[in-house]
């Protein structure tokens, strides 16, 4: 790379010089819960982080009258009032470059039985070079890292053509509500950069994602009287049994893409939720059990909505259910696949400076999940790439502390080539 070589070597000094600070920073962020509905006080700490490293920044909340049109919203049971956005800008400092979007999301998964973590979820502790906690490494440790490269970037006054804009956005694990508004307020880009936990990959295709529910009913009676009630419960976990190995067979059949080749089973069912009954002595008259589904990049959501309803009819074969069909409904997470479509330059660039810094080569693949690059056109190039780690979703996630560092040089590079005069 040839842009501002001396700029460059003095915003990567900065990284070195700030980097306790930003991880003092994440142990901060860490330590304040951000699951769905409680993001607010970990937002206004990227707010005033922004603020002072000199970024023209703004806080406020998404607006469904405006999303709730799109094609692209996730209609939901939740508000998000008082759950908002966070961005800024570094404007450009002469005319002509390309912008460059430094974004992540600040909403992280709940923790799940704090019994089952060696360290306290919400605890931000470092051991061996790691902080554990829920989010330190999806993905607080990311927007961590592109704090600190932007402040390296400010300082060493590296010049810039086209503007900075950093985005902390709601909702990614549950609708993706927030980036939909995000990209409408910030609107078309030159390149984007998520800040996931990619470690030493980036990827270049994402599946479908589909939350959905299915609500049975049973038949009351006295539970001293087998013969004559229908347990709820147990309809819902028969049905369950005979759905779930039927709809992950097919799925995976019809999908072949070259991102995935080296998962065996890239698309999936997880049945993560399951309510029913009221006493240990009645029987219970409903159960619902809500899913994640994973499904081709090619299909619609509608084609996974009929999808989904045909396996569910189809599994529902036995008498009662014949009788009282199941109920299935659709909320949450309606994500589009993704895959990388754009011209490339980003991505080498970004490929390029993590080869610099790290002397090892950037992989690229399928991730089987969804994440929100879809929101921007197949134009605008999306790079993934954010620091490493472990136990994503479960219990002890951590992220390699200096892996934050890393990313943050590398982002310095490819700042000031993206952007730079």
């Amino acid at each position: 790379m040839q842009a501002q070589s001396s700029s460059v070597a003095i915003a990567e000094a900065e990284v070195d010089r700030l980097f306790d600070d930003y991880v003092e920073l994440l142990w901060e962020l860490v330590r304040v819960p951000s699951t769905l509905g409680t993001v607010r006080a970990a937002q206004e700490m990227v707010y005033r982080q922004l603020l002072q490293i000199g970024f023209d920044a703004h806080i406020s909340d998404i607006e469904p009258d405006r999303i709730s049109g799109h094609p692209a919203y996730a209609p939901v049971s939740w508000g998000s009032a008082g759950q908002p956005n966070v961005w800024g800008l570094l404007p450009a400092t002469s005319r002509g470059g390309r912008s460059l979007v430094l974004n992540g999301h600040i909403d992280v998964v709940p923790p799940g039985p704090a019994d089952r973590w060696s360290y306290d979820p919400w605890g931000g502790v470092v051991r061996d070079g790691r902080m554990y906690g829920r989010g330190a490494l999806d993905m607080k440790g990311g927007l961590v890292a592109g704090l600190l490269a932007a402040q390296a970037v400010q300082r060493a006054g590296i010049e810039r053509s086209g503007p900075l804009i950093f985005e902390s956005v709601i909702e990614e694990e549950s609708t993706g509500n927030g980036m939909l508004a995000q990209r409408l307020q910030t609107g078309q880009v030159d390149g984007a950069v998520i800040l996931e936990p990619t470690g030493g990959t980036t990827w270049v295709a994402t599946p479908g994602v589909v939350w959905f529910d299915v609500v049975v009913r049973g038949k009351p009676a006295y539970v001293g009287r087998g013969a004559e009630f229908v347990n709820a419960i147990e309809v819902a976990a028969e049905l369950i049994r005979v759905m779930k190995p039927a709809m992950v067979a097919e799925l995976n059949a019809s999908f072949r893409h070259p991102a995935f080749a080296q998962w065996e089973q890239p698309l999936t069912l997880n049945v993560g939720m399951i309510e029913g009954g009221t006493w240990p002595s009645m029987v219970p008259l409903a159960c619902k059990f809500s899913c994640r589904m994973s499904y081709p990049i090619a299909w619609s959501f509608t084609e996974a909505r009929a999808f989904v309803e045909r396996h569910v009819a189809m599994a529902a074969s036995d008498s009662w259910l014949a009788e009282h069909p199941p109920h299935v409904q659709f909320s949450g997470f309606r994500a589009a696949g993704w895959e990388y479509q754009a011209d490339r330059f980003l991505l080498d660039l970004v490929a390029e400076a993590h080869l610099r810094e790290s002397g090892a080569k950037l992989n690229t693949g399928g991730f089987p999940g969804t994440a929100d690059a879809r929101y921007f056109s197949p134009a605008e190039p999306v790079v993934y790439y954010g620091p490493s780690g472990g136990d994503i979703h479960g219990p002890d996630e951590h992220v390699e502390l200096d892996s934050i560092r890393r990313v943050a040089r590398v982002l310095v590079r490819v700042i000031a080539e993206w952007c730079g005069v």
